[in-house]
Parts: C-alpha cells; sequence; structure tokens
C-alpha cells in the first residue's frame, strides 16, 4: 500500500544495500489492513488458490522482502503473537509467487479505489493549534466510502461534536504545521475541507449546537 510513500521502495532498497537494518512500522496500517477492508478486497482473497488470513497477507508480504529485518506488530492477545510468529516461520524472502503477488496488488487497488485519505492515523500531524481531530476526521471520511455514509456520520459526530469543545475539521486555520509532519505527504488542508463539505451537514451542525447550548460536558 505504502511503496511510494516517504522513501518507500527505493529507500528500503537503498538502506538493505548500504549493509543497514530495516525495521518496519504499522506492517497492518494501524489494523486497517485486516479490520476495514472493502468487501472487493476480500473477494479477492477468497478467490486465491492459496487461503491465509488478510493480516497472515500482509506480514508475509513483507517478509518476503529481503531487505526487510524486523517487522513491528502490535499486538493485544496471545493469539495474535502466536499466529505472527508462525506466519514469520514459516515465510522466506522471495517466497510469494507471481500469482500471490498479482493477487496482492489486486487487493491493493480495491483498497485504494475506496479510500479518500490514505491517513494511517500515525497521530503525527497532531496535536492540531486548532484542535482539529485530523486523524478521527480521516477515519470517519474513509469510513463514508469504505462501509457507508450513515455509519461515516456516525464515526465522524462522535469524534468531533460529542467533546466538551468541537473538534470539526472545519476548524482548520489554514496554517500547514500538520503537513509538515504527515509521513504520508497529505495534502491535509485541502482534505480536511472536502471532508468538512460532506461530514459537517445540518445535522452535525444541529448536534453540535445542542451541544454547546446543554453543556453536556460542561
Amino acid at each position: 500500500m505504502d511503496e511510494n510513500t516517504q522513501a518507500g521502495r527505493r529507500g528500503l532498497e537503498y538502506s538493505a544495500s548500504k549493509g543497514l537494518p530495516v525495521f518496519i512500522m504499522e506492517p497492518l496500517r494501524g489494523g486497517k489492513l485486516v479490520n476495514k477492508l472493502p468487501q472487493e478486497a476480500l473477494d479477492v482473497f477468497a478467490n486465491h488458490t492459496k487461503q491465509h488470513t488478510p493480516a497472515q497477507w500482509a506480514f508475509k508480504w513483507l517478509f518476503n522482502q529481503k531487505a526487510v529485518t524486523c517487522v513491528l506488530s502490535g499486538m493485544n492477545s496471545m493469539e495474535m503473537v502466536l499466529d505472527n510468529v508462525n506466519t514469520a516461520a514459516t515465510t522466506e524472502a522471495g517466497s510469494l509467487t507471481a500469482e500471490d503477488n498479482n493477487m496482492l496488488k489486486q487487493v491493493s487497488a480495491a483498497i485504494n479505489s475506496k479510500m479518500k485519505v490514505g491517513c494511517t492515523a500515525c497521530g503525527y500531524c497532531m496535536p492540531c493549534p486548532a484542535a482539529v481531530d485530523i486523524p478521527g476526521t480521516f477515519a470517519a471520511y474513509n469510513r463514508r466510502y469504505t462501509e457507508s455514509k450513515f455509519w461515516g456520520f456516525v464515526e465522524y459526530t462522535i469524534c468531533t461534536a460529542l467533546r466538551k469543545d468541537a473538534t470539526s475539521a472545519s476548524k482548520c486555520i489554514d496554517c500547514g504545521k500538520c503537513e509538515r509532519h504527515c509521513p504520508q505527504s497529505i495534502e491535509i488542508r485541502n482534505e480536511l475541507k472536502n471532508a468538512a463539505k460532506e461530514l459537517e451537514t445540518p445535522v452535525y451542525k444541529f448536534v453540535v449546537k445542542g451541544i454547546e447550548k446543554l453543556k453536556l460536558f460542561g
């Protein structure tokens, strides 16, 4: 998903050529490559000749790269630990076939076709001087397209309106501080405007005003 992000594949291979170990961070994009895949991507996995879980495929793709030294993974259960250890122990560099790699390219294309913003929710853009919840906004914006308008709206309302002070995308002051720290090189200010246009509906504005008047969090 991120071969051309930051240093990307060129950086990976250049580091390895200099004998530097390379550690991979956010191998599952904060869980998005497991829990929030569009149905089109799941269908590609299901139709492949080999059957592995999305998480297993993600790790296999990384371990397939000779330049990858170690993969850092956030695991919250012993089951995940054992599964990841097993995947690492049974995957060697160069073990994926051309058919496997072609399938994974199809999965990547299916995901990209649904995503509006390539945000991994790393949080490097935070804190925002205007108190905008940037990762929360983009998560909701993407959910609007990968799942449904309704659940995108619900997530956005919860993460930005149900606060003592609203953290809405429309509060952006266009300072650009976030963009200087974004490892994905996302045009955050423009994307916040796009998100606000679609997510801050009359109903959303009514909820925000209602919370302010009732002083629910005061």
